[in-house]
């Protein structure tokens, strides 16, 4: 009998310790995270979204925007409506998305929607110095399991995983930005000149019909 409890003893030590040890377990075997990129080379934009709403509520207490209680002994954190408006209202969720999503030379600001699911978190970058291919890296949740992956697509086609160490990707987004920019400028300019052009002619006109009815009152 003794030597049966000092075995359950051991036994029961041995699931503490593996209960106590390592952070809480997440849960990156669901549907994956997503990604939409999108923008040009000077603005690109990356729309992040949730694979499942249990991931709103884990990275949620993890960034402070729920309290720590939430999670149950077992490292389990169950969604519950209204977590992913908590989210959205967290600074603390604003700066891990910038910290986990980036482009090198470029800030970048954060857009929460109400349903990060649906809607997805957007990055708006601004890029002074744009490159012909836009290398963005993603790496949302790895940090709390390296088995969290985020599959993006991108404009005509594009498509990329991040996954395991794999957390940069090039894109090739529209270049036309600056182009649209100078030709709108070109645009007001002929508009301007167009119309400098018309009040010219306009004046033109009527000097010389002025000009015609004195010759022709000298005339008589």
């Amino acid at each position: 009998m003794a030597r049966l409890l000092r075995a359950l003893a051991v036994v029961a030590g041995i699931l503490l310790a593996a209960t106590a040890a390592g952070p809480a377990s997440a849960h990156p075997f669901g549907a994956p995270q997503t990604a939409t990129i999108a923008g040009t080379t000077g603005a690109p934009q990356v729309t992040w979204r949730f694979g499942a709403t249990d991931d709103i509520a884990y990275l949620a207490v993890q960034v402070g925007a729920l309290p720590p209680d939430r999670m149950t002994l077992d490292g389990v954190v169950l969604y519950e409506p209204g977590d992913e408006k908590a989210l959205a209202r967290s600074e603390a969720y604003a700066d891990y998305v910038l910290d986990h999503i980036r482009i090198e030379g470029c800030d970048g600001s954060v857009e929460a929607g109400e349903d990060p699911i649906a809607d997805g978190t957007t990055v708006t970058f601004d890029c002074p110095s744009p490159a012909s291919a836009t290398k963005i890296e993603i790496d949302m949740m790895t940090d709390l399991h390296p088995a969290y992956q985020t599959l993006a697509s991108g404009p005509n086609g594009q498509k990329a995983a991040y996954a395991g160490t794999t957390r940069s990707h090039g894109w090739s987004l529209d270049e036309s930005r600056a182009a649209a920019t100078g030709l709108s400028a070109l645009l007001q300019l002929g508009g301007t000149l167009g119309t400098i052009a018309l009040v010219g002619a306009g004046g033109w006109w009527l000097v010389r019909r002025r000009r015609q009815a004195e010759a022709s009152a000298s005339a008589s």
